[in-house]
């Protein structure tokens, strides 16, 4: 559990506990604070807890598994470059696989010009670092477009059967699989977050506005001297 959220589903916990022991003493009017509420709160708030951790769990094993699977595709397509290359023997087909190929690489590669050394902050001999076509979308599409090249090749049949035309739809389809599952797991973890939230932190009927409430009634019976009241006052109860 999240510890923030989860001492405030524990102190709320520990405030039906307190009232409980007040017995008839405990007698309010308003319904959103009865016995009875407050434990159908406490159940809602520890299920949402328990979601998000579920959430929580079931995406870092999602985005873990299409991590793995997209894991060295930059080393694939580079293979599968190299394969037409000698399978098709065709320079310009080629040149056009390396151009997506190229998309795959992270790191800086050298431009051919001298480094300006009146610009230190920036070294004209190699191109910029950028990452922003190796995200998991970007780089399924890539692959995508790799395919699309060569299926336009009827001589590229190799014998290798890791880089043929159906070894690379399958791969394909794996990894549109997995980065879908993933992009679930992480819109469900937005949507638990959501509903925890909703419990323990709507004005209206959250757990904080609940404990106020409480703490109001306790004020007038039996008190803020009493000793139900000093407890409660002393819980912590924070919106994180």
């Amino acid at each position: 559990m999240e510890t923030g959220h989860a001492k405030n589903v524990a102190n709320f916990e520990q405030v039906i506990i307190i009232l409980t022991a007040l017995g008839t003493v405990y007698n309010p009017s308003q319904a959103l604070i009865l016995l009875s509420a407050l434990q159908t709160k406490l159940t809602e708030a520890k299920a949402a807890l328990d979601a998000v951790d579920a959430a929580e769990a079931d995406k870092t094993i999602k985005v873990d598994e299409i991590q793995d699977e997209i894991e060295g595709l930059d080393k694939y397509v580079v293979n599968i470059k190299r394969t037409a290359e000698v399978e098709l023997n065709d320079p310009a087909f080629t040149a056009d696989l390396q151009s997506v190929v190229n998309k795959f690489a992270s790191g800086s590669r050298k431009t051919g010009l001298p480094d300006d050394p009146s610009t230190p902050d920036i070294n004209e001999s190699r191109t910029k670092i950028s990452t922003s076509q190796r995200s998991r979308d970007n780089q399924i599409a890539h692959l995508a477009d790799i395919l699309a090249l060569l299926r336009t090749k009827s001589g590229y049949k190799p014998n290798d059967p890791e880089y043929t035309i159906a070894a690379i739809e399958a791969k394909l389809a794996t990894l549109t699989a997995k980065n879908n599952a993933a992009k679930a797991s992480e819109a469900a973890l937005g949507n638990a977050l959501d509903a925890r939230d909703a419990v323990l932190y709507d004005p209206e009927t959250g757990v904080l506005k609940l404990v106020k409430l409480i703490k109001t009634q306790l004020a007038v019976k039996p008190g803020k001297s009493s000793a139900a009241y000093q407890q409660i006052n002393a819980l912590e109860f924070r919106k994180y």
